[in-house]
């Protein structure tokens, strides 16, 4: 059976990859010049530069299917995050996970929220812990705000925390995703570790590619303009320089505007994009390997992460390599952004001779925008998500719009579109 697989992210790869082991002849077609999505690395004057900031959870099921973790050479972030509010820093951590005495006892003191509330979010990690991911995602859906209210937490753990941290993860500080969302992710960090790999994102990609490119069933800088539709089903794609490739089924793993334009079928709707600067130093921001969340109400940086502390790989020797990052794409040239990058930064490290001169002469590498980074995940939203199955003969659809907003469910949906084709191909 002839397969044409249209998009060359991580879902694309991984539903390529499954059909090219049960024996079809696949063709993955990409239309930029590399493979992974926003799943790629550039080396930048010997640095790693993501394609955004990001990060992969070993507790991950599809991860955990699809990838050889210890081929990665996986580096992981300490538990939990230094949130800086009011003109200092304090830590939060999982004592379940952090095994630093110091971190633990930094966490029992900080002011920035209550004991209380920090002994809820211990009952919240070993609940989660107990319970399957099935039994995590029944029942009724509600914001990821209500869900947090109902738990107890207070508005100043809501805000220092949770706004920062989770709305890094969802790109939505206002906490309107999805409860079904924030239990999946709370479980995956407390069963795992959060990590990047010492070679930058971009190797998980090349993992998942390798075969695919051995066996020569990757074209890239190739893009398709239209479906070829034929008696009611697709029976290929047209290409940009007028070419075809006829198929016997064309699976689309493309962003869900692009999947819009090629099949005109109906899609999640919406967009949720970030922003990342790339700055390195010559001296340490800070020390150790947590994430730093602003808290300030007014925040333009919403995390800082310390990515050659976390993963040497980052940043040739001599050289720290932080990745600022911003929720949204702001309208701004820039080195208007970056300027408000640096105000933001000086404000956190004010009191810190060191860190404001490691910042005056800071290096900026990269300014990264990515208008499409999700689809936004409301209540609710889930169980109407396109099937991997179209209504039209031959079309299947793979990526994150059959699933959810993550590099989890990029591979799920390409595992489950792979053994669609598959169960169709035997009836």
């Amino acid at each position: 059976m002839q397969i044409t697989v249209v998009g060359g992210g991580v879902a694309g790869l991984v539903c390529a990859r499954t059909l090219h082991r049960a024996g079809h002849q696949v063709t993955l077609i990409e239309a930029s010049d590399g493979l992974g999505g926003r799943v790629r690395s550039d080396r930048v004057d010997g640095f790693v530069l993501d394609r955004g900031f990001q990060v992969l959870f070993t507790a991950y099921p599809a991860v955990q299917r699809q990838l050889k973790l210890a081929a990665l050479d996986l580096r992981a972030f300490d538990p939990g995050a230094i949130v800086a509010w009011r003109g200092r820093r304090d830590i939060l951590t999982d004592p379940l996970r952090d095994r630093d005495p110091s971190a633990l006892i930094g966490a029992v003191l900080a002011p920035v929220v209550s004991i209380g509330d920090k002994l809820r979010t211990l009952q919240l990690a070993v609940q989660m812990r107990r319970q399957t991911i099935d039994e995590l995602l029944t029942g009724p859906d509600r914001t990821t705000l209500a869900e947090l209210q109902a738990l107890g937490f207070s508005q100043q753990m809501i805000d220092r925390f949770f706004r920062p941290f989770f709305g890094g993860i969802f790109l939505d500080r206002s906490l309107q995703t999805s409860a079904k969302c924030f239990r999946f992710n709370f479980k995956m960090m407390s069963d795992g570790q959060t990590v990047v790999p010492n070679s930058g994102m971009g190797a998980i990609a090349d993992q998942l590619a390798a075969e695919l490119i051995a066996a020569g069933k990757v074209r890239l800088q190739t893009r398709a303009v239209a479906l070829i539709n034929r008696d009611g089903g697709v029976s290929g794609v047209r290409l940009a320089d007028g070419s075809e490739l006829q198929s016997d089924a064309v699976v689309l793993a493309t962003p869900a505007p692009e999947t819009a334009r090629l099949s005109e079928l109906p899609v999640p709707e919406g967009s949720l994009g970030s922003s990342c600067v790339w700055l390195a130093t010559r001296q340490p921001l800070y020390r150790g390997t947590k994430l730093l969340l602003n808290a300030e109400e007014n925040a333009f940086v919403n995390t800082l992460a310390p990515m050659s502390a976390v993963a040497p790989g980052y940043a040739p020797p001599g050289w720290h390599l932080y990745a600022a990052a911003i929720l949204g794409v702001p309208e701004l040239d820039d080195s208007t952004l970056i300027a408000r990058v640096m105000v933001d930064l000086h404000r956190i490290f004010a009191n810190e001779a060191a860190a404001t001169t490691a910042l005056a002469n800071a290096r900026i590498l990269r300014v990264d925008r990515i208008p499409f980074a999700q689809f936004p995940q409301p209540p609710g939203l889930h169980p109407n998500l396109p099937d991997n199955r179209t209504t039209r003969r031959g079309l299947y659809l793979a990526g994150e719009l059959t699933e959810a907003s993550s590099i989890n469910a990029a591979m799920l949906s390409g595992e489950r579109c792979a053994e669609a084709i598959l169960q169709d191909v035997a009836r």
